[in-house]
This record gives C-alpha cells, structure tokens and sequence, in this order.
C-alpha cells in the first residue's frame, strides 16, 4: 500500500500528542534566590518573590527555588496527573543545562533537566486535592539564562499504550528492506489497529472506545501472535553515566547523584519490570550524605535485585596514569564499599568511558574476585577498528578475563564508522544497531545495552521503558529485549564461551588511539598525584615499622580517608586534565591537604623510631621506603656549620660531604630494604672534586658532557662503553603548535609534529655547584612569554644525569617536548606500566604501530639494542614518543577548553637520563627511577641506649627482579600487608627476609582474602613467582 508508514507515522504523532488533555498553564509561581543547600529543610520560610510564568531566570552556576501550588479540579478527578516543568533548553544537552529537585508536599519526587520534564503527580486525582510543589533549581554551565514556566494535564494512559504499541513496532518496520516479509506483515497489523480507531470527536467516548478495540487488538493479535521472535536478545540494563567531575564541579556532582538516583526509584514505582545498575561508591557515599532517605530506599531496591550496585571501582578511575597499588586501592576500597553497604560481592569492572585500559589490569582484576571486564570507549579509537567485541583478554602476566565492549549504536551507521555508545536511548535503532555491529556472532547470541541518558546524570526515561516493554515481546526484524543485570548478561556470557570454538583473544594493554594529550593536560593534578601515591606508601610503611617495632600508633581511618581523596581526584575527567578550571582550584587543596596529613604522619613515625635507636653518640638516621638496599645522595641539616664535613655510617664508612647553603649532601651506601642506616657528621679534610663544571662542559667519572651555544647538548660520552651516547643535539626544548581538531585538552592530533620550533631564546649559563658530590650548571632560556630555568646535575656517585627543571609557563596551545635522538639501534621501546613494562614498536609501520604516536609511560621508558641502552625517567611525566631513535618526553600541554588557563602557571619536575650497559634489566633501571622519585629521608636519632639498632631493614628480598612495593596494616586486623612484584619477565623461587621471626603467613588476593598458606621459617618466607605476578601475603610477627 502506498504511503503507509507515513500514514501511521502521522497516527502515532496525533496519539502522541493526544495522550495530554485540559493541560493548564500554572500561573501562580514564586521565586527564591536565597538558595543553600537543596534538602528540603533548607527550603527558605522569608524572601519568596511572584515569577511571572515564562519568565527569565538562571545564569552561570546559579542555585535558586521555585514553588507552587497545584490543586486538583472537577475535570481532573480520578485522571492521571502530570506535573512539568519547560525551560526552552528541551532538545538539548542536559549536562549543562537547567535541573532541578522536584518535591511534593515536602518529599522529593525525581530529579526534572531537558530530557526528564515531567513526572506523575497523581495516578488518581481527587477533587480540591491540593500540592505543593517545590523545586530547588540550578541554571547549568552556560552563560545564559532559561525560561520557566510549569503546567499540568491529564495525561491518558490507554492512548499513552496505543502510542508506544504502534510507535514501537513502526519504528523496527522503517529499517526493515521494503521487500522484507517481516515489514509488510508489521505494517499491515499498525495498518488494521490505526483503522479501528475512530477520530470523528476527540474527545469523546467513541474515540475512548476505538482506542481500548485497538489497544485489544494489537496487544491479542500483533504482540500475542505475531510476535515472540527470541532468536537474538538484547539484554538491558538502565544506566546513568555520571562523570564525578567534568563540566561541573564536585559539588555539583552531589547534586546530580541525588536527582538521578531519585529519578530511577521514582521510574521504578512506575514500572516493576525496570531494572537499573550504577558504579562508582563514591557517588553512593555522595547520596548517603546528602540524603540518607533515598539511600535507604536503594538498599531495598537492591534486596529486590531491581538496582544494581556493580562496577568494582571507588570510581571510574583512569588506567594510564594512576600507579598499581592505586588501582589495587580503587578495587579494594569499591568493592569494600559494595559489601559493606549492599552485601554485593562485585564481579564486573565498568568502565565505560575511560581512555585505554593497562594490560596490567588482568591480572589486578582476577586476584580481586573481578571476572568480566565491560567498555565502550577503544570504539572511539582514531583509525583502527578492534576486530573484537567478546574475547579474553591477556595481560602481561597471562591471566586472561572475559571481556565485552557494549556494541551500542544506530542501525543505518555505516561500518566503515565503529563508534558505539554507553549512554543507550533505547530505541529499536539501537537494539537493532547493537546487534549489526557485533562481531562474534558465531560466539553468542546475546547483546548487552545500557540506557539511558549520562555524562552529567539524569539516567532512563519512561519514554526508554516503554520502548523497551514492546521490545520485550519479541517484535519480527529486531532482537528481543530483555530487562536484565549487567551480571546476568556476563553470566550468561561466559557458560556461552565455554564451548566456543573460535574464542577471540588480545594479548596486551587496550590502547585508546584518541584522547592522548590526557597524558600531559593540567600537569599539577599529575604531579600531585604521583606525589601523594608515594606519600601514602610511605605513611603506611613507616607506620608499621612503629607500630610492629615500638607498638606505636597507625592511623588507619586517617590514611584510608586520604586514600579516598587520591582515588577521587583519579577519576577519568579529574587526573587526565580535561575538568574545568574550578574542579582544580578544589583539587589542589585536597591534594595539599593529603600531602600535609601524610607527611606528619611519616614524621611522627620517623621520629618515635629514630628516637628509639641504640645510638652511641649524636646523628641520625637515613631511611628508605623502597624494597631494595640501597645507595643514593642524601641532603640533611649542616646544623655544626662544618667546613670540611664528613660523615661516618655505623658500619664504619667515612664519606665526604659536601656543602649546598645550609644543607649537607652526601652518598648514603647501602641503606637497607624498607629500613634505615645511622650517621654521624664530624669535621674532616678538604677533599679534592672528581667533577668537573663549566659553562660548555661537564664531566664525572662516567660522563664527558659538551654544551652548545644554545645550552643544547651537542654531545654525552660514555667512558665506561667507550661511545657516544648522542646521534644528534640532546635535551632539546620543542615546542609544538597545539590545535588538535577536536577535544582540546584530551588531544593531540598527529599533525602536531609539522610546526615545531626550537627552544632556543638562550639567556646564559651558570655553574651552580662544583662540588665533590654534584656538580651543577643552571640553563636559562625564553620561550616567547615563557621562561624555563633548568639544573643540569651530574654526581660523583651516580651514573644518571638530572634536569631539574623549572618553567614559567604563559603559553596556549603550545606542546612542550623535550628530545634526546640517542645512538642505540632498536626496533621497539620498553615502557614501565603498573606492576611491569610492556614493549612498543619505534616504527610506523602499520595503522595499529602509528596510532601509538603518543603513549603513556609511568616513570621511565627505555630503548636498548644488545650490550647497550638508554633510559629516560621522570619523577611526575606520563606522555613519551619514541621514533628511529629520538626518545622525547611531553612535559606541557596548554589547553584552553575547558580550562581557559590550563597549565598556565610554574611548574617544576625533573627527567633523567641513564645511559647504560646491558639492557634496562641488567642496568636495574626500575630501581633507578624509583630512587628518583622517592628520596631518602632522614631524622634526628640523638645519643641514646634504645631498644632498636643501628642498622635495621623491615624486609627484604634476595631477588634483583622482586619488587617490593607495598607494607601495611591489613584492613580488619593487625596481621601486616605486604605486596611485591615481578618486573623483568623471569621466573623464580624468593625469599624474603622479615626483621623478626614469623608467627604466621599466607598468601592473599588483593583484597586481603587468604587464599594459600606460605611455607616460612624463622624470620623466612618462600614462594615462587611467575613472570610479572603480583603477589600480596599477610604476615603475623
């Protein structure tokens, strides 16, 4: 028949429109802009103001209140009632835009913004019934202001089943091949329904009649017959995304928890069939502060199993940037919080929106009871497709985990387009796309949809549920919905692969080939959370050394609560850089804050241990947190003023030392694992300087170092290996345009490298130091507004070179790079990713190789051929680039969306160099980089017959490749954490060496479970470890 779809597409739009009737316009509203808080108690009694209905309100991140009173008249009685709210921002991007709590006679309803504007008032109205309306208003991010007006309207529910009834299966029909036998036999049923409707009067009570025969006959003869098509299912779980902090601050991510959770328990009084999963404890730790009553109202929806509370995590957290044992804390602390709250053991780690995925975190996962993994985001890759959607994923180590990326996509898309989505509208387009752009059809026959709207909240709409309760019936052409968990998809999932033949698998890290300026946005935020990482190790490590040592005290609470801080500010919008200016004005606080607290709880640790050291004279103590014996150069206080200082150890060695100001710097030898060693400083004789400093020249017994004109290194010669570690100028300055063509502070577009300029604005050099232990020259230089001060630092004792670097920075869009074309010959890099390395091509020699034209590195990269390499560390840098030889670090990156003054500030870090022998395993080029980034320290340890002695290591291993990381209290007892891992790729047995004998020990997961126990002797423990295994024990001493 002609014309038929567009026949009943105008049908479905009348019912649309049909479904409101005696829709009123509410003109009595008022106005209050003394706005604190959004808990009704804090609604205000004075200061209430006439609006006129449409009016202007609102502004740049305004909080207001509005309210009205609504009583029920004669032609409303024993009607459903609706109550809505328009802005004029209806259509676009809720994010951003006006929202609102909505309460009724002093109980919140749900949550009101662009997408959800309107709820059910009544289901049954009763004459001179009468509501009070309030709602706690917020204008949004925009610099602009909205409309408001409110109404309400009868709403008519058999016209409301007749639209979505007819509206539904259409929708499938229109993407069906014209010649399709499924979409002729759906049209001709629409066809039969629409003609018995009677549209002679409407209103009236033929055409209530003609709807309730149509109503019975599409329900009996399309939905009871016709349909039931099961041979494909979606299952769906309602979701809402919400970003902790992005366009909006914190504070604002508060009150979006509430109006979206309040919107979900309100959509779920509506339908009992709906089921909805969220992430991320934080925001439930959010809604149990800001209302305890909706917080308890999701704990019985979760007993009912209609909400569920999965995803593993604390939050989304980025897997580039954050440290191992901070995605082992994500996971600890989330699905602690689960259990303790829900009685919920996570299984699935949800992570739909965060840009590239370690290959450390198999393994992670698997030793935390985590056994599926589910993203969308490696679909918004740059050029390559995955070949993909279900597989086992491999990590480093071999552990392997089921895997789904949520396939979520329009229907007509075209393939060469591999974009899908987690924020789901729930329409047959999308079922039906969902199911096209899956890959392993031969694998399964199910699919996995989230819907609802995300990023900023808001989550499912009715209009979304009802789509998805016709889907459900099994509608010929498109796959049949069913309401589920995301959990009993994954379930489901995996009794399918079980006997799959042709099982996909990836072996390695899930690069995002998109959003890699991530690596190097809002430099701050990454300093300060490599910092506060090491910070809190270190407050864990020496409070257990007093408390086990000297019963002193470990202030769980108080560190957990920092850790939460860290693991907050690591959400995949906050860390990465790509937040708005205020979300880092608070971020730097907290942070400041967690650097603070953590620091004197270190200090009381320090000092309660030094002051209980069996010292025989006057000195103090050097301690090392990191899990090897160590030697490294050490600043304390030159308290005596000495001119010619030495410094005696307790075993007995004398060093030289030698004066920086008021400071002392000498070369500690072989501090013990995870202990301490103590010092004296006397009065010696002059000593004469192996290193050599000029403005063109340095030199030490490893290096001869030539400067350029430019401050530029023209050469570094290696006197052990007898070569040239340069091909060409090091530590180069580049400076490069930055437009990337989308997502400003997330990106940087390949096309970067065409426009490069040197940084060679020269303004002098100057010898800082030229002492026995280091030698310093300070490099000046201009880049256009921007000046950059670098130390150059070569020592006696160590085979690395140091630039301590400091950068006035007042650029935008510029990408600041430093280069060193170093004269190894290699085909691949190493890079050093939580718990292990993974190795990367140097070329480009297919898409997949050159997509990865940025990556991340944790603290050093490495390139080496046989005999020889080179290391570049870094103390708080994550972007590297490593191509035919140049080894260059991203130090800057100066956005201004959506921060306009991104960057823009001092900032100040240090890179390293490390030439070497042999590979970065026989140079131990891990220990390297991790005494860069984590001093020694020191504390007073006064004459005195204490209990302790003078040299005392806490633990320590007998393997080279073993890395001890972590020691803490356990999380329910006082039984001690520790947790190390393999980081060369070899097997072997370990022993480890407690200061005490053991009373017990025993293997653990990441979550503190004992799982084994541990064959120990005396104050030893024995274990073999595989090739990049974590290994976590609790020990009782």
């Amino acid at each position: 028949m002609y014309l038929l779809t567009e026949k009943l597409r105008v049908i479905s739009e009348d019912l649309k429109e049909l479904r409101y009737q005696n829709k009123q316009n509410i003109t009595e509203i008022f106005l209050n802009e003394n706005a604190d808080g959004g808990q009704i108690e804090k609604c205000p009694k004075d200061g209430w103001k006439k609006f006129q209905s449409g009016g202007i309100w609102g502004g740049y991140d305004k909080h207001m209140w509005f309210k009205t009173t609504v009583e029920m008249l004669p032609e409303n009685e024993g009607k459903t009632v609706v109550f809505g709210v328009f802005t004029g921002k209806e259509g676009q991007w809720d994010a951003k835009n006006p929202q609102f709590y909505a309460y009724v006679n002093g109980k919140i309803i749900q949550g009101m913004d662009v997408n959800h504007t309107e709820f059910v008032l009544t289901k049954n109205a009763k004459r001179n019934e009468v509501f009070e309306i309030v709602l706690y208003a917020y204008s949004g991010m925009n610099e602009d202001t909205a409309n408001f007006k409110c109404y309400t309207a009868n709403f008519d529910e058999n016209i409301n089943a007749l639209y979505y009834d007819i509206f539904v299966p259409l929708s499938v029909a229109k993407l069906l091949d014209k010649e399709d036998k499924r979409r002729v036999d759906i049209l001709e049923y629409l066809n039969n329904t629409a003609n018995i409707l009677d549209t002679r009067e409407i209103p009236s009570a033929d055409f209530d009649k003609s709807v309730k025969d149509a109503l019975c006959y599409i329900e009996t003869e399309f939905y009871g017959k016709y349909c039931g098509n099961s041979d494909v299912t979606a299952k769906c779980v309602g979701h809402t995304h919400i970003d902790v902090a992005w366009l909006w601050t914190l504070a604002q991510t508060r009150e979006k928890t509430v109006r979206s959770f309040s919107t979900v328990l309100n959509l779920m009084k509506q339908y009992p069939e709906y089921v909805f999963m969220s992430s991320q404890p934080q925001l439930y730790q959010y809604l149990k502060e800001e209302n305890p009553a909706l917080y308890g109202e999701i704990k019985e929806r979760v007993k009912e199993g209609r909400w569920e509370a999965e995803g593993a995590m604390w939050l989304e957290a980025d897997c580039n940037l954050t440290s191992g044992e901070s995605l082992v804390r994500q996971i600890l602390f989330g699905k602690r919080f689960f259990k303790e709250e829900f009685n919920k053991d996570n299984k699935i780690l949800w992570l739909p929106d965060v840009f590239g995925y370690s290959a450390a975190l198999p393994q992670i996962l698997k030793k935390s009871g985590v056994d599926y993994f589910m993203t969308t985001k490696i679909s918004w890759s740059e050029y390559d497709k995955m070949p993909y959607d279900t597989f086992m994923w491999e990590g480093i180590d071999g552990t392997k985990i089921l895997t789904y990326f949520i396939t979520t996509r329009d229907y007509d898309v075209p393939d060469s387009q591999h974009f899908t989505t987690y924020v789901g509208k729930m329409t047959p387009s999308e079922v039906m796309g969902s199911w096209k752009r899956f890959q392993q059809k031969d694998v399964s026959d199910e699919v996995l949809i989230c819907y609802g709207y995300g990023d900023g909240g808001g989550g499912t709409t009715p209009e979304m549920v009802e789509t998805a309760k016709r889907l459900s019936k099994g509608i010929p052409g498109c796959p049949k919905v069913e309401f589920s968990t995301s959990l009993d998809f994954f379930k489901d999932l995996e009794k399918k692969v079980e006997n799959a033949k042709r099982m996909p698998e990836w072996v390695g890290e899930l690069y995002l080939e998109l959003h890699r300026g991530t690596y190097t946005s809002m430099a701050r935020n990454k300093k300060y959370n490599r910092k506060s990482e090491f910070a809190l190790m270190d407050a864990e490590l020496y409070s257990v050394m007093d408390k086990t040592v000297l019963n002193g005290e470990y202030r769980q609470a108080e560190i957990n609560d920092m850790w939460r801080t860290v693991l907050l500010n690591q959400f995949h919008d906050i860390l990465p850089g790509s937040s708005i200016k205020e979300v880092y004005e608070v971020s730097k606080e907290q942070y400041e804050n967690v650097l603070s607290g953590a620091d004197s709880i270190k200090k009381n640790a320090l000092s309660n241990i030094a002051k209980n050291i069996n010292a025989p004279s006057d000195g103090f103590a050097v301690f090392n947190q990191l899990g090897f014996t160590r030697s490294e150069l050490v600043e304390i206080d030159n308290a005596d003023n000495f001119e010619n200082p030495v410094v005696t150890a307790s075993d007995g060695t004398v060093s030289n030392a030698q004066k920086v100001g008021n400071k002392l710097l000498f070369y500690a030898e072989n501090v013990p694992s995870k202990g301490y060693k103590t010092y004296t400083v006397a009065e010696g004789k002059p000593a004469e300087s192996e290193i050599f400093v000029s403005e063109h020249r340095m030199s030490n017994r490893f290096f001869d170092i030539e400067i350029d004109k430019n401050g530029n290194i023209s050469s570094i010669y290696d006197k052990r290996a007898e070569r040239n570690v340069l091909k060409g100028t090091g530590n180069v300055f580049q400076a490069f345009e930055d437009k990337p063509k989308d997502y400003d502070a997330w990106e940087i577009s390949v096309y970067y490298q065409q426009k490069m300029w040197e940084v060679n604005d020269f303004c002098g050099a100057e010898v800082i130091e030229n002492g026995t232990e280091r030698g310093v020259l300070r490099i000046k230089r201009k880049f256009v507004n921007s000046e950059i001060v670098q130390d150059i630092c070569i020592y006696k004792n160590l085979d690395r070179i140091d630039f301590k670097t400091k950068i006035d920075w007042k650029e935008k869009h510029i990408l600041l790079k430093t280069a060193f074309p170093v004269d190894v010959h290699t085909n691949k890099a190493t890079y050093e990713i939580q718990f292990g390395n993974v190795e990367r091509p140097t070329h480009w020699n297919t898409s997949w190789d050159m997509a990865k034209f940025e990556v991340c590195a944790q603290k050093w990269a490495d390139i080496s051929e046989d005999g020889y390499g080179v290391s570049l560390l870094n103390d708080c840098k994550y972007g590297h680039d490593i191509k035919d030889g140049v080894m260059r670090l991203t130090l800057i990156k100066s956005a201004t969306y959506p921060n306009p003054d991104a960057d823009k500030e001092l900032h100040e870090f240090t890179y390293s160099l490390y030439p070497h022998k042999g590979t970065w395993r026989e140079a131990n080029t891990v220990d390297m980089a991790y005494s860069l980034n984590c001093p020694l320290t020191c504390a007073p340890a006064m004459k005195n017959s204490g209990t302790l002695p003078c040299e005392f290591s806490f633990i320590e291993t007998d393997c080279k490749n073993v890395v001890v990381e972590t020691v803490k209290k356990a999380e329910d007892s006082d039984d001690i954490i520790v947790r190390m891992f393999e980081c060369q790729n070899r097997r072997g047995k370990v022993n480890a060496v407690m200061f005490k004998d053991i009373l017990n020990a025993a293997e653990c997961d990441l979550l503190e479970n004992e799982t084994e126990k541990v064959q120990f002797d005396k104050n030893t423990f024995t274990f073999e470890i595989k090739p990049y295994e974590i290994k976590t024990f609790k020990i009782k001493l």
